[in-house]
């Protein structure tokens, strides 16, 4: 985009918080105004992007307004059921709307611009590739509501935060592994003070909430099962937090821990009865590749590499770098190139 106007940024968002905050990270880090795009999908979102081709017929009929008109200048995406949503932007725009993916869009990285994947996702090696270690975040003090740090200031520091994911297709979360995990860091808080803080997501099984419950209502040192969607808010348990302590299975939360710079330690899972065929049939046949959809070892040893996050017994700190403003200078150098020919692109919706 070489004049000097700024360009129209779309940043489209789904279900998932995790993805979306990846998306506004990189939004806000190009320092460009941006328009929040929340897409609903509806049952066409579980065809695979290959065979959905162009089209916006996969997101609700009463969310496709917000899509229509001009195409953007920039769409801002993450996870499958976006891709069909840009390549219809693409199209419409004659390939002029620039696109960049972050994570796996299970198709060709050739459909964007840029793709940004975390070491897990089984993403080809492309010039239009950038890895990062893990994924998007803010680098900045997030904002906390009055009433959020009034809450959690009744609660002794140390604050140790251990933040709770859920099982994946190849790994689960075993209720008396991550127990083990909650009562060292009681331990811990009855030995040197503090107290233990714990949040799920919505990925986290119900029965392993309950056993946390149970656990937490039965300790004698201070602690605080916060709800999913607060009081005290996800931010706010992050701001407040001294030391944070990860489930192994969340790469967004491990990367909201890590971007803090305090102390971070990474809580270990275990692998599902798939994830011990496919990894042993995968590691036999296909020795050091990447499992389909994505392989979170990959990701572990990014995070050992690197020297983010310890273990629950030694937390780690670190200082990364901002990945968001990094990719958001490979994005700005994107926009200064100019855009290919334009291509005739019919008007009607697919």
């Amino acid at each position: 985009m070489p004049d000097d106007r700024q360009p129209r940024v779309w940043a489209l968002l789904g279900p998932h918080r995790g993805d979306n905050n990846q998306v506004l990270a990189l939004a806000q880090a190009l320092g460009f105004p941006f328009e929040e795009k929340m897409l609903r999908y509806n049952q066409l979102r579980r065809i695979q992007p290959s065979l959905l081709g162009a089209t916006f017929r996969s997101v609700e009929a009463d969310c496709r307004a917000q899509l229509e008109g001009e195409p953007p200048d920039l769409t801002i995406s993450t996870g499958l059921r976006s891709v069909p949503v840009v390549r219809e932007l693409r199209r419409r725009s004659g390939e002029q709307t620039r696109s960049v993916h972050l994570g796996f869009p299970r198709i060709s990285p050739r459909y964007f611009d840029l793709v940004v994947p975390t070491p897990e996702y089984p993403v080809p090696d492309e010039s239009n590739v950038t890895r990062i270690p893990f994924a998007l975040s803010p680098h900045v003090e997030r904002s906390v509501s009055p009433s959020d740090c009034a809450l959690l200031e009744k609660f002794p520091r140390p604050h140790l935060l251990l933040l709770v994911g859920g099982p994946t297709l190849y790994w689960e979360l075993p209720v008396e592994q991550i127990l083990g995990a909650v009562r060292d860091l009681l331990a811990r808080a009855a030995s040197q003070g503090g107290s233990v803080l714990v949040v799920g997501s919505p990925r986290t099984p119900a029965d392993l909430h309950e056993a946390i419950a149970t656990e937490l209502r039965n300790a004698s040192q201070p602690t605080l099962l916060a709800p999913n969607d607060g009081p005290p808010s996800y931010p706010a348990l992050i701001e407040a937090a001294d030391e944070l302590f990860v489930t192994a299975d969340s790469v967004a939360m491990a990367a909201d821990a890590v971007m803090t710079g305090k102390p971070v330690g990474i809580v270990p899972i275990a692998k599902s009865a798939l994830g011990r065929a496919v990894t042993a049939i995968t590691d036999r046949l296909r020795p050091g590749k990447r499992l389909y959809p994505r392989d979170l070892r990959f990701f572990w040893t990014a995070l050992e590499r690197e020297g983010f996050g310890g273990t629950i017994h030694e937390p780690k700190a670190s200082n990364p770098p901002d990945y968001a403003k990094l990719v958001a200078e490979r994005v700005r150098q994107l926009l200064a190139q100019p855009a290919p020919p334009a291509t005739d692109a019919p008007d009607s919706a697919q």
